[in-house]
Order: C-alpha cells, then structure tokens, then sequence
C-alpha cells in the first residue's frame, strides 16, 4: 500500500483556486471559500479521521459547494470518504440511512459491506496512478452497482456508485519508470496483472492525499431494462418467467405483483391456442381450465386488435355482482387486481402483458407507466415468439409432408436464388437437377408381426357376428312387421343367407359389404318405421354398426387402435432421435409408414459441404442404427402387455457399404435413387422385406430378433464388433445365427445374420 495515506483538504482548496482564473465573477465567493478552510484548518494540511467531527461546517460547505441545489433532498445519497474508500467521515442523511439498513441485511450487491471496493483498494490505487502519470484512463475498474431496499415500501432498488477522485494528489518519491502502454494494457485484463505493476510500480514509493466523494445514483429502471434485454436474448421457456418477473416487479417496484405474457399466435390469419408461449397467462391457463371454445378466444383477440387499451380492475374478490366473463374468471383464479397492457411491435399489436396479484394492489396508470419502458423490449420477445411459431410450423410441414427435409432445403433455396440473381421468371423457369452424391444410405424396417393375418382374423370375428346378429334379426322381424314388409323379406331371405355362407366358406369381403350396405342396411332402415317393436327390434343392430363405437367393428378397431399405438411409439423414438443426430451431421431421413415403419438416411458430405464429413461418422451412424433397432424391439415388447391386441414387430436392417446417388424428382416432387448402381440398391431393399431362409421355408425377420442383410464379408465383420459391443452392454444375448437366403429373382450374394434382443 501507499507509504502514506492521509485525508487532507489541500487537494480541494488548490482546486477552488484554480476556479478563480476560469469564474472572474465568483472570485470573492471562491476567495471566502478558502479563507473559511484556512480559519478552521489553521493551516493543517491533514487531520486524522477521528477529528473529521470538529470540522463539521467545511464539510457542510464541501457538500454545498459541489452539489447542484437540485440534488439535494432527502433521497440524496452522497457522501465523504477516506483517499481509498474505506472509511466515511461525512453524509447526507439518505446515506447513513442507506447504511443503517445494510447493517441489518438487507443490502446485496458486487462488493462487501465493510469495504465498498471489495477489497480491490489497489486496483483502485493503480487506476489513479495510471490515470494521472501515465494518461491510461482504463474502463476496467467501472463504476460499482448494488442493490437495496425501499425504505418505505421495502423492493428492490438498484444504485450505481460514482467515486469522485478530482480532490486527490498522487506524489512518487524517485523517477517514475518509463511503461509500454499496449502492455499495460493488456496486463489490466488479465488477472495477473496487478503483480507485473506491483514491480514496476511499487505502492510503497507513493503516497497519496485527500479525499473521495461516493455518489449513488438510482438505476433501478436502467438495470431492469438492462436485465430484461438479457432474458430476451437468452429466452427459454422453462426459465423464463420467474426473471421476466424478478425484473418488471424491480421496475414498477412492487414485489406483490406477478406478470404473464400472451403472444397473438396466428395460424391462417387466425388466433389459436398455444399454452407453451403463453407463460404464466392467467388468461390462457382459463380458457384451458374453463374449456372456452377456440372461436370464442379468436373472437375475443379479434376485438382487442381493434381497439387495444389498458384494462385494469380492482378489487375482483370482493365485488358481489360480478357479470362480465373475464371477472368471473379472474374471482375463480383467486386473483384481486388485474389489468391488461397491449403490446406493440411496429405499430402493430402483437399480445398483451398481464399484470395481477392475489393481494390487494391498487393498479393505476400511475403504476403501469413504469412498464412502459420495458414494452418495445416485450414487442421484441413477441415477434421473436411469432416468427419461431410460424417456422416451426413451415419446417414441420416440411419435414413430415413433402420430400424436402430440412438438411436439405439450403439446396433449394441456392437454386432458387440462382434463378433470382439471373432475373429469370421463378414460376416458368426450368430448375436444373438437384442431386446430393456420394451418400451412405442405410436402410431399416420395423414391421408389425403377421399384420395381414391379424387382420383378417379380426375381420372374420366381426363379420361372424355381425351374420349372426343379422339372422336373428331377419328370423324375428315377421312377428313384428306389416303383411307388405314380410313379403320382401321373403323374397330375398334366402338370397341373404346364401350370400352369408358364401363368405363363411370363401371370405369375399367385398361381396359381403355391397350386400350388406347395398341391400339389407336400407331394408332394415326402412322396416324400424314401420312400427314401434320392428324399431326395437333393429335399433340394437344399427348402434352395433358404429365403426366407432359398434361391437360389430371391436376386434378391427382394437386391432387398429393397437396397431397405431406401437407405429406411433416407433415413429416418435425415430423423432426425439432425429433431432439428436442431424446436430452429429446432417443427413436426409425419410420414413414410410406401412404395417410399421421403413426409413431411408443417407449421410454425406454433399448434404453438410461446409462441415467436415470423416469415416467415423458412417460407423457412429450404424452403430446407432443397430442399438436403435434393439431399443425399439424393447419398447414394442413393454408395449404387448398393454394393448388390447397383443402384437410384436420384427426389425431389419440392410447393409449397404458403397456411396450413392440421390437426386430429386420434379415431376415427382421427390428423392430418387439415380445411376445403375444406386437403383441396385434400391431394388434389394423392396425384395428382402419377405425374403426366407434357404431349404427351411423360415421367414429372416422373427420377433424378438434383429435381421441383418449384407453382401460382404467387410461388412459382416463390421457388424460383429457392434454387435459386440451391444452384448457387452447386455441389449443382445450372446448367440448369433449365420444364414443363407433363398435366391432372389436378379440379386445374387446376399448374406444374413440374426441375434436376439436381451
């Protein structure tokens, strides 16, 4: 430290003396000044901190003389200090109340209590010294901020501290050595560099004299734009709110009070509901308990479109004869004031803020006018809110509707920008081919076991029962029906029967159904209003033929309905995966769904030219493409227990090694395979999905299992290091089968493997 650091008014009077050359006119003001300290101080150039006391009426002078009368008040918070501060000697009454209140904890903010630099003395000494000998006016040691209380209503405030150092004098005893400005520079940034001063610029050798001025200025508004501006940039969802609320009651400085906000998604040029960007909406959270039907919400956001307006209401819990919607709401919600606060974004209103408390909050204009500061920064985060809305929905629909998947759009769009800088008329212009080469396909199906037989024997049960209600019916009906009736049901009785026991005997479906919606439906429609007990009679069939509902369709929909529940599992496992693997690299993924789902992915570098492509990617993609495969036969096997229809899927993977060609059909609007080689491909893969083993009539893909196709030994031996691994971490059981294929019409050197799922 300094060898000597001593509070002095020197600095301060040599200061008002110079004033006298600038301000002629104030001489004798500047004269008195002086004389005062010269009476007081008796020519003392220091005084010890314990004696400040006795000086009382130069320090009053001090804090008159360079405080504006504007700034002086009650909530002025300024005060005297030590050289290096430390210590105060002198205050205004804001101050030491300020400091009082810290006593008692309720000040936090960069520094500690007892030491307002926290302990950084030299980094503020080294600023001085840099500053006044060698004109390096650093920004490294800014301005302080901490954060107190209201006094009066106890929430938060922010301060900034200014330290006022113009009344010190810095004096080194010897010759100052000489510095190199970039290095000391770059020493100021680096945590270390106080240690490099400290040898070039001992303390010991200064010594400095007089005194500093700490000021705090009130920046709570300034850090809360501050702070908001922050949470906007780094918005997430699950994060979000408790800042967003932190900062705005820090800015209308109310801890009471909580905010949602409610963006106006649109869809089509319709308002809709999306809860996920409605953060903590009182409003939305409603209109989802309460089941407000979506036209009445896109009626209600029209409306407010037309004429947005704050709305603010008081006083919900204890008005009795609430009839407005929105106030009832509100009273269920156990919310006691309330109010609404459009929000703007280039003139437009694109949501509102929500501001609400469970306790009794006088919300006026008074109050909201403090938010207005933050409403451009919130219009910001709307917008931001739309546009991710409205390009989640453009590349969903990408991505689940068309052939351009997302990896590959920026194809697209080069291609379409070509034509634009050429002035070429995109709607008539002739697109060239766009191909990605040298891609890495890889192959995979999940197939729903037995899937056609499953179907048939539902129908069979349900068409069983349906003949068996229908017989009974049409041997009931004469008893209850007109003479006129009877007779046409004599007529074509026996054409019905006959026409039943053909499809029990060959199971011509359709046949079936033509008579039965052609024909027996209408006459059965027509007989139940011929009388009361004919009604009776045919309503239990008619209620049994609801494909939703009906006993007549139960084994078909609960086959379907367990059919949908495995091929959805499966498809939003390939989803979550996705978005993990196109961050690895991206690649085409296209998915088909049969009784189960087939994809194709093909990796390369023409997909990602601007990211680097190695080997390692291909083995890192099949590994994952094998342990995906286990992964869904163990989700598919917890499923069975579940389902009404007990089903099990079989998966296959075909092993491709060499690179193709993919290439994008206009007239189609879809990816192809192109070249000879690269059709080869493609005809394998349609012909192994019922391939059986050789001389046994077995079927390759068995429950339970996963199948493997391939043409080479490379490849086969490939796969047995995953599947190694696989085992070690105990997804497959130990046991490989090796197998040889029956002949496929023009493929030939087809090789197989299978291995248990553990």
């Amino acid at each position: 430290m300094p060898e000597k650091s001593v509070l002095s008014f020197q600095p301060f009077i040599t200061y008002v003396h110079g004033l006298i050359k600038d301000q002629p006119l104030k001489e004798v003001l500047f004269e008195n000044i002086i004389a005062k300290f010269k009476q007081d101080l008796s020519d003392r150039e220091y005084i010890r901190i314990e004696e400040a006391a006795e000086y009382k009426e130069v320090l009053e002078l001090i804090y008159m003389f360079l405080t504006p009368l504007v700034s002086k008040g009650q909530n002025h918070v300024w005060a005297l200090s030590t050289p290096v501060p430390g210590e105060i000697f002198y205050s205004t009454d804001a101050f030491y109340d300020f400091h009082t209140r810290e006593k008692s904890g309720v000040l936090a903010g960069d520094f500690e209590t007892k030491n307002i630099l926290s302990g950084n003395e030299k980094g503020f000494i080294y600023q001085l010294i840099l500053r006044r000998f060698y004109s390096i006016d650093s920004s490294i040691f800014s301005d302080n901020h901490l954060q107190g209380l209201n006094a009066r209503t106890h929430d938060p405030v922010f301060y900034k501290i200014h330290i006022d150092t113009r009344f010190l004098d810095i004096s080194y005893s010897g010759v100052l050595p000489d510095l190199d400005i970039e290095l000391v520079e770059d020493w100021l940034l680096d945590a270390e560099g106080k240690k490099y001063l400290e040898n070039l610029l001992p303390l010991s050798n200064f010594e400095i004299k007089g005194f500093s001025i700490l000021e705090y200025t009130d920046v709570t508004e300034e850090h809360a734009i501050k702070n908001l501006k922050k949470i906007i940039a780094d918005y997430k969802k699950d994060v979000f709110i408790e800042g967003l609320n932190e900062t705005l009651q820090s800015l209308v400085g109310r801890r009471n009070l909580r905010f949602g906000i409610l963006p106006f998604i649109k869809l089509d040029s319709r308002s809709v509901y999306l809860r996920d960007s409605s953060t903590n909406s009182v409003l939305m959270n409603a209109a989802v308990r309460y089941k407000i039907k979506e036209d009445a919400y896109h009626l209600l956001i029209e409306q407010y479109e037309q004429r947005p307006e704050v709305i603010a209401y008081n006083n919900i819990l204890s008005n009795e004869g609430i009839k407005e919607p929105i106030l009832k709401i509100l009273k269920y919600a156990g919310i006691q004031s309330f109010a609404i606060v459009p929000v703007f974004y280039l003139e437009k209103v694109v949501g509102i803020m929500e501001v609400y408390s469970n306790e009794k909050v006088l919300i006026d204009n008074a109050l909201l006018s403090r938010l207005q500061a933050a409403i451009p920064y919130m219009g910001q985060l709307f917008n931001h809110i739309l546009i991710e809305f409205a390009g989640s929905i453009e590349q969903a629909v990408t991505d689940n509707f068309t052939s351009i998947k997302s990896s590959v759009k920026w194809k697209f769009n080069e291609v379409v920008w070509t034509l634009i800088k050429e002035s070429r008329d995109i709607s008539t212009a002739e697109v060239g081919k766009i191909a990605f080469e040298k891609l890495y396909p890889f192959h995979g199906a999940v197939d729903i076991r037995q899937s056609t037989a499953e179907r048939n024997n539902a129908v069979i049960k349900d068409i069983t029962l349906q003949i068996e209600l229908l017989e009974q019916i049409v041997n009931d009906l004469p008893s209850v029906m007109s003479v006129s009736f009877n007779e046409k049901l004599l007529m074509n009785k026996q054409k019905w029967f006959s026409c039943f026991q053909i499809y029990k005997e060959t199971g011509d479906e359709i046949t079936f159904n033509n008579l039965i919606q052609g024909e027996i439906e209408p006459f059965l429609l027509m007989a139940a209003e011929t009388s009361p007990e004919a009604k009776k009679l045919i309503k239990p069939y008619i209620s049994s033929a609801s494909e939703t509902q009906g006993i007549i369709y139960k084994n078909r929909r609960e086959l379907e309905t367990s059919m949908k529940i495995v091929i959805d599992s499966i498809e939003l496992y390939f989803k979550d995966h996705q978005k993990k693997l196109q961050r690895v690299f991206p690649h085409y993924f296209d998915k088909f769904r049969t009784d189960g789902v087939e994809y194709d992915l093909y990796l390369g570098q023409s997909i990602a030219p601007y990211k680097k492509f190695t080997p390692e990617l291909v083995k890192r993609m099949r590994l994952w493409q094998l342990k995906s495969m286990v992964e869904i036969g163990i989700i598919t096997r917890k499923l069975k227990s579940r389902l009404s229809k007990p089903l099990q899927t079989t998966q296959l993977i075909f092993v491709h090694s060499s690179p193709i060609t993919i290439a994008f059909r206009n007239d189609e609007k879809r990816f192809d395979v192109e070249g000879a080689y690269s059709v080869r491909y493609e005809l394998v893969k349609k012909r192994i999905d019922k391939v059986l083993i050789k001389e046994t009539g077995e079927r390759l893909t068995q429950p339970e299992k996963i199948a493997l196709v391939y043409f080479s030994q490379s490849e086969e031996d490939e796969y047995l290091e995953y599947i190694s691994l696989l085992q070690v971490d105990g997804y497959l059981i130990n046991e490989i089968e090796f197998l040889e294929l029956e002949v496929l019409q023009g493929v030939h050197g087809l090789k197989a493997l299978r291995v248990g799922i553990a």
